[in-house]
């Protein structure tokens, strides 16, 4: 730990010197297609969101229309309607199986075909939450997870809902958390982010996801563009990893197909 933190007064010394940097806007490719999908083990209507990529000063998402989306596993196929432009949801619900490996099937035309695969995998029970406690009486979440683990990684979405006492409005937040089986230098040292604080008596519901390797080496490419972008030890920006596979290599892909299984609590913050 003192070699580190030497290391890390040497780095911060050696900043002192500026220069100025031309900003150079990267080029977007708007040919690439970005496919989100991901399927658990809940009785639920599915869905796959397809665009194109936009430009940098382009806010609006360009959603891909028309195309044909289908997910199969074993004997099984599951067909997908498109119920809004570019979101694509299943015709029936159904239920993913942990230790099924699970098959996106896109069809932009006749000469575009994107596939991906990925193995549910089983999740265990998550920890107890524990909270801090604050000087105005609300609270914050303290411990969810320890971010480093040795096996068993997992993504955690924690929902919370309150109502704001001086409004008397309703509240809600959505809280992500990580536990990865690496550490980054740019993860030790990622930006502060601000406290979500929420009074007694605010209810939580916890979502724990099962992750593969795959899906470990995603998140990890995402987060480290962005949470973890922008501390003392940035990494090189660069393409996020993908399992999309397209049967035209002049055809560019981005995002993530999932199969997730998870665990899902609820509890009231006293």
């Amino acid at each position: 730990m003192r070699r580190l933190l030497l290391a890390v007064g040497m780095a911060i010394s050696a900043s002192a010197c500026v220069h100025e940097f031309p900003f150079r806007q990267g080029e977007v490719d708007e040919n690439t297609i970005v496919i989100e999908g991901y399927i658990t083990n809940e009785y639920m209507h599915h869905t796959v969101q397809i665009s194109r990529l936009s430009s940098y000063e382009d806010t609006v998402r360009n959603m891909l229309k028309g195309a044909y989306v289908a997910v199969s596993s074993g004997d099984s196929t599951y067909y997908y309607n498109e119920t809004e432009d570019g979101i694509y949801t299943s015709e029936t619900k159904f239920v993913g199986v942990a230790g099924n490996v699970y098959f996106l099937h896109v069809r932009i035309n006749d000469s575009t075909i994107i596939s991906a695969e990925s193995r549910m995998l089983p999740v265990t029970p998550p920890e107890k939450i524990t909270f801090k406690s604050h000087p105005d009486g609300n609270r914050s979440i303290g411990y969810i997870a320890e971010a480093f683990v040795s096996e068993n990684p997992a993504k955690y979405v924690v929902q919370v809902n309150w109502t704001d006492h001086s409004s008397e409005e309703p509240r809600r937040a959505n809280l992500y958390y990580y536990s990865l089986t690496t550490v980054d230098i740019s993860q030790l040292f990622a930006p502060k982010v601000q406290e979500t604080r929420f009074p007694s008596g605010a209810q939580l519901i916890e979502r724990k996801y099962s992750i593969d390797k795959n899906y470990e080496t995603y998140l990890r490419s995402l987060l480290a563009e962005q949470l973890w972008s922008g501390g003392y030890f940035d990494e090189a920006h660069g393409n996020l990893h993908t399992n999309l596979i397209c049967n035209r290599s002049q055809v560019k892909t981005a995002g993530y197909f999932s199969a997730n299984t998870v665990y899902i609590d609820t509890l009231v913050v006293e």
